[in-house]
């Protein structure tokens, strides 16, 4: 018969020579189990990981705030080096992820602790919000705690980032136009004879540019069989080398300039930020929230062009004004805007390289409306037409059950609200 320590540190050392153990989780038969069993399990195992994650950021934290009162700099941090054998800056960054999580977010630990949000979730409220003061960060949590279970860590990222914008506008604006100095254009080597080129750029910008090259590259001939990765990449080469084209891009950028590109990205700005009565967020489709500035100057570039978005209280779409479009225009407009994404779970193919589903067959008496469209990429779509996931929906909101019976929900986006 095993006795449990009594004193902490020899405890400590004893689960640290111990094999470890998952509880009854090790007592699972995996290759016993059905799909629906073993979905199960991987759902048990996650949390069981979560709740790991969650004792490793305690004992982190502890030691971040060890390290804090040391007189010789870095000797705790080498020593979590050492003894998992992590880089430096791996147990930099983790340290200090850590430390801000148990100081200041001790409510997402426990969710964490309990299996209901993610390390990763976890680990961006924490990086998020390392500029902003502590009553700041701590105001950020409330916002978007309530909804983490169950997003994804995209998901998170874009509510985190949403709700620092609204928590202080100000210094939000002040960031941007920091960051906004340090565009540039990075080279990195790769194996086997490549290279990676990647460009540090204000959002919309960064959207223009790969919208362009997007538009660019499918208008290539049929029996062209590049991949639409391969054909940006190609297409971007000549347009840098060869100087082919740079007028038709509409995209100048200086230090002092915003480029002229509303044609080409589209945001969702409120009517109070737009006419500078607000500081709420604005959402840009395929990249998340922008600060105030950011999304009024965009929506003020010349050549922009206005469109009304009806939602409810809550910012859920319920309108869109068609103004120049047909009404079928004007459907498909709304239906991108309450879904921006395939609406398969965690899948973020943008909504316009999607198919518009009918979620009750056209042929089988669904209408061709908002509320029974939604957009699914061509591989999820294969999915439910060949009946392997079946899609209900309640509202906007989609249900997908598994073949093995689990249920799954996609909810429609909600855009930035006055305060």
């Amino acid at each position: 018969m095993h006795t449990t320590p009594s004193d902490p540190d020899t405890l400590a050392l004893t689960l640290a020579t111990a094999t470890p153990s998952a509880g009854l989780l090790d007592t699972l038969a995996f290759d016993a189990l059905s799909e629906a069993g073993l979905i199960d399990a991987l759902v048990a195992c996650e949390r069981h990981l979560r709740h790991a994650h969650a004792l490793m950021v305690k004992a982190l934290g502890a030691l971040e705030a060890v390290r804090h009162r040391e007189r010789e700099p870095r000797f705790t941090e080498g020593e979590v080096c050492a003894a998992l054998l992590w880089a430096p800056a791996t147990a930099q960054a983790r340290m200090s992820d850590a430390g801000a999580l148990t100081r200041l977010f001790p409510h997402t630990v426990q969710q964490l602790s309990e299996g209901c949000v993610s390390w990763e979730q976890a680990r961006a409220l924490a990086q998020l919000t390392t500029g902003l003061d502590d009553d700041a960060a701590r105001t950020v949590q409330d916002r978007v705690l309530p909804r983490m279970p169950g997003q994804s860590a995209a998901a998170t990222r874009q509510a985190v980032r949403r709700a620092i914008l609204r928590a202080d506008p100000e210094a939000a604006a002040d960031r941007h136009r920091y960051q906004r100095t340090r565009r540039r254009v990075e080279l990195r080597p790769e194996d086997d004879g490549m290279a990676t080129l990647t460009a540090y750029l204000p959002a919309p910008t960064a959207h223009a540019l790969m919208t362009t090259l997007t538009r660019l590259a499918t208008n290539r001939p049929k029996e062209d069989a590049r991949t639409l990765d391969q054909a940006r990449a190609d297409t971007l080469t000549t347009l840098i080398l060869h100087g082919a084209g740079v007028a038709a891009t509409g995209v100048t950028s200086t230090a002092s300039q915003t480029p002229a590109i509303p044609a080409l990205v589209h945001a969702v700005v409120s009517i109070d930020t737009l006419l500078g009565a607000g500081h709420e967020p604005g959402h840009l489709h395929g990249h998340g929230p922008i600060g105030a500035d950011q999304a009024r100057t965009l929506a003020h570039t010349e050549g922009s062009r206005w469109r009304f978005l009806l939602t409810t209280s809550d910012g859920t779409p319920i309108d869109a004004s068609p103004r120049t479009y047909t009404p079928n225009a004007a459907t498909r407009r709304l239906t991108r805007l309450t879904h921006p994404t395939c609406t398969f779970p965690a899948c973020h193919m943008p909504a316009h390289r999607c198919d518009l589903d009918h979620n009750t067959p056209f042929d089988k008496g669904g209408a061709t409306i908002a509320a029974n469209l939604a957009p699914l990429c061509r591989k999820h779509h294969n999915l439910k037409t060949k009946g392997a996931w079946t899609l209900t929906r309640t509202a906007d909101t989609i249900h997908w059950t598994s073949p093995t019976g689990h249920t799954y929900t996609t909810a429609p986006t909600r855009y930035p609200q006055a305060a």
